[in-house]
């Protein structure tokens, strides 16, 4: 009698935007911190500002706005997740991302994810796939896109 094939199992987080869930490996978030230790930047952009976290100065960014949409307002849900680096683009090591509420975990396997098309204003080169899980649709981010975005704002 053979062993049972090994579960391969992903352990992730959905982490939700204003308008969309961004799903992430799990060890990408390292904390999650609250609004009020963002250091806004003037204006609009896909730099939301900047925050201090282990004695390092993180910038913190807009997803949706990097994605082509507009500025979300913050609530009283807004965070700020802090992200391992996995290029060599941000010096730091870590940056932010805005998120509504504290992400969630979940574990995942083939059988749990439906792959989606890209929604109409999605980045190619910064959105790698779209996937349902559930009833919950989520972009998976290319990150180093995403941190070669950061290191040139």
């Amino acid at each position: 009698m053979s062993a049972p094939a090994p579960r391969q199992d992903l352990y992730a987080v959905l982490m939700a935007l204003a308008g969309d869930t961004l799903l992430l490996p799990n060890v990408a978030v390292t904390e999650v911190l609250s609004f009020d230790r963002l250091q806004p930047q003037p204006g609009e952009g896909a730099l939301a500002g900047w925050c201090e976290y282990n004695n390092r100065r993180l910038p913190v960014a807009r997803f949706e706005v990097l994605n082509g949409g507009t500025v979300p307002a913050p609530t009283r849900r807004t965070r700020v997740a802090v992200v391992n680096c996995i290029s060599g683009k941000l010096a730091v090591g870590q940056y932010g991302l805005l998120c509504q509420g504290y992400p969630h975990l979940v574990t995942l396997n083939r059988t749990a994810l439906t792959r989606e098309g890209l929604a109409a204003g999605d980045r190619a080169d910064l959105v790698l796939a779209r996937v349902k899980i559930a009833n919950t649709a989520a972009a998976i981010p290319n990150l180093e896109a995403l941190e070669a975005d950061l290191a040139l704002l």
